[in-house]
């Protein structure tokens, strides 16, 4: 795991900020880096991380979609339309184990700001499933029990967390996004030996733990995590969150975001983080 840092930056405000933003230059992104760069100018936003998905998997539908010129020469060209607006180069990578070696070359061809880890796609006894697209999803969540679907999602997760590939740990609890639909209301209780487990393991890795208000605008109508989960993972030694929207449209840039800041407030966390270089910086709560 590298060093990271740990810098002030106090000038910036937690409320201006939304480090999970993905663009076209993602296969299911709406709007471009420049549309997003403005729409920021125009709310007061000062920081965003574009947090592009990066797939290794044939079977996932964005397979080798992320074109890494087109990224570069996209940003460079907003960050000199809007200065004012820090825009940081991020990437969502989906884990799979197996991947790490494929995944850790690749990550290498530059310098980026932060790298995310999410769990998407989740391979198991009969089959595999994108956990987070509604036609896989079906035929996962339908054809098992609660804990036959949610424990190899979790396993897939601290496998992640202990790889070390990363920064953050995105969405921890993704799974619950159509999961709701067959079991009901998500108890993170029912699954605290597997999430404290990823918790741990993300706190040894010196990695963060990202709050995610999509789920507040999807089924779950909750963010990824709860404030229960946070609190465990402060109380497990967790000191790094951050906030996202996952916005894929403009108009989401920012979404509940000062509903992330109350639960971080509210775990006890007093301040949130971005990320420059890979090197951590606080902003004060």
């Amino acid at each position: 795991m590298r060093h990271r840092g740990l810098h002030e930056r106090p000038s910036r405000r937690a409320a201006a900020m939304d480090l999970h933003v993905h663009s076209t230059c993602s296969g299911d992104g709406l709007s471009s880096i420049t549309d997003y760069a403005r729409q920021a100018r125009s709310k007061g936003m000062e920081t965003i991380g574009f947090c592009e998905h990066a797939d290794f998997d044939p079977r996932d539908r964005d397979y080798h979609y992320l074109d890494l010129a087109r990224y570069d020469r996209e940003l460079a060209q907003a960050r000199e339309e809007f200065p004012e607006v820090l825009l940081l180069q991020g990437v969502e990578i989906t884990y799979q184990a197996g991947l790490d070696d494929k995944i850790c070359n690749w990550l290498a061809c530059r310098p980026w700001d932060y790298v995310l880890a999410s769990v998407h796609l989740v391979d198991y006894d009969d089959g595999w499933a994108v956990v987070s697209e509604p036609g896989t999803a079906k035929a996962y969540f339908a054809g098992h029990t609660c804990r036959e679907a949610y424990v190899p999602y979790f396993e897939e997760l601290l496998r992640a967390a202990r790889s070390g590939i990363a920064d953050v740990l995105g969405h921890l609890d993704l799974v619950k996004r159509y999961g709701t639909a067959y079991y009901g209301p998500f108890e993170p209780g029912a699954f605290s030996a597997e999430i404290r487990a990823v918790l741990r393991a993300t706190v040894e890795a010196g990695m963060g733990l990202e709050i995610n208000t999509s789920g507040l605008r999807q089924p779950p109508g909750e963010a990824y995590p709860t404030l229960e989960v946070l609190r465990w993972y402060r109380e497990l030694g967790g000191q790094i969150v951050t906030i996202g929207s996952d916005a894929h449209h403009v108009q989401e840039l920012g979404a509940s975001s000062l509903d992330a800041l109350e639960l971080a407030r509210a775990a006890g966390f007093r301040a949130v983080a971005y990320y420059e270089g890979r090197q951590v910086r606080w902003v004060d709560l």
